[in-house]
């Protein structure tokens, strides 16, 4: 899905603008994980992790990134991890766009859900992305221990 947020200005009498306007005013907290968001978004080439349990706002966290990332005039894309199928060439096929575009930002919500795919994204997805290109995966278990031992 890729992501499209409005200007409230030019959206002013669509529901659409109240809606964004009013996630924006529950959107509390969180000021250390947009940090390092907004210094990945300058420095492109990483790959963070937001993980907890069921409920803590992993997801309104991503959408928050993914609003922010829209600001920077970077092209967002979010994948959620309950409706992608488990397999390198059905992830390829939802997120392929991001091989060619130093500007994405990609957003893998869920990723819990097609968790089989780790090492795959680890060690034949990621490295084949270009520099400025920005990922940020989330679910309810942390990473593999292998993305910590990697020196890379």
């Amino acid at each position: 899905m890729l992501c499209k947020f409005v200007d409230e200005g030019q959206h002013a009498g669509r529901l659409e603008a109240r809606l964004q306007a009013a996630r924006r005013r529950t959107f509390v907290g969180r000021k250390e994980e947009l940090a390092v968001f907004e210094e990945a978004l300058g420095t492109g080439a990483r790959v963070l992790f937001v993980h907890g349990p069921g409920g803590v706002g992993k997801s309104a966290l991503l959408e928050r990134f993914a609003q922010r990332a829209a600001e920077a005039d970077r092209n967002v894309l979010m994948l959620d991890g309950r409706v992608l199928q488990e397999s390198p060439a059905a992830f390829v096929a939802e997120a392929g766009a991001v091989l060619a575009d130093e500007r994405a930002v990609l957003l893998i919500d869920t990723f819990e859900q097609v968790r089989g795919l780790e090492s795959w994204l680890r060690e034949q997805f990621l490295p084949v992305l270009p520099t400025g290109a920005l990922v940020v995966i989330a679910g309810r278990i942390p990473s593999d221990m292998m993305w910590q031992a990697d020196p890379g």
